[in-house]
């Protein structure tokens, strides 16, 4: 709380008059968070005409939201699962996220339309690409000594080609 507070210029005391306790503060930064990169992902697909180039955007849009906020969702997850969070915080929490993995797969159909991605279901997709890119960024936890870029070029890569020469055809 003093390290929240001393960053938002407040007193200690000066935070809880707008919120009830820590939970409150972390579901509120988790939220803009979300918001924010919900706003941006909408913005970019709706925008960018190079459907590859939006993809790459979309990858470092969503690493780098989930490199910013591992910490407070992994924080998140342990008041969920210790019984500290209300269910229905989590669960608003989660429709935040999936409006983004919505998005996303409404995109990859857009892509697929175009005979830009390959025909499968975009949904699944873009859940296997969300949680790739959240997976090397709680890595990051783990591991200080790694390079995001050369990690989001090779996600970006391995997502894109695949790891078999030639697709895979024999």
């Amino acid at each position: 709380m003093e390290d929240i507070a001393r960053r938002a210029e407040f007193g200690k005391g000066t935070l809880y008059l707008y919120f009830k306790n820590k939970e409150e503060i972390l579901l509120y930064i988790i939220t803009q968070g979300i918001e924010n990169v919900t706003r941006d992902i909408e913005t970019m697909f709706e925008g960018e005409a190079d459907v590859r180039e939006a993809l790459y955007q979309y990858m470092n849009l969503q690493y780098g939201f989930y490199r910013q906020y591992h910490s407070m969702i992994l924080s998140l997850m342990r008041r969920k699962f210790d019984g500290t969070l209300h269910p229905h915080e989590f669960s608003g929490i989660m429709h935040k996220l999936n409006t983004i993995t919505d998005l996303v797969a409404a995109f990859l159909e857009r892509g697929t339309r175009e005979g830009i991605f390959v025909a499968v279901d975009s949904h699944k997709l873009a859940r296997v690409m969300k949680n790739v890119l959240k997976g090397f960024s709680l890595e990051a936890l783990e591991r200080k000594d790694m390079d995001m870029e050369k990690d989001l070029e090779l996600i970006k890569m391995v997502l894109s080609y695949g790891i078999i020469v030639g697709g895979g055809e024999n």
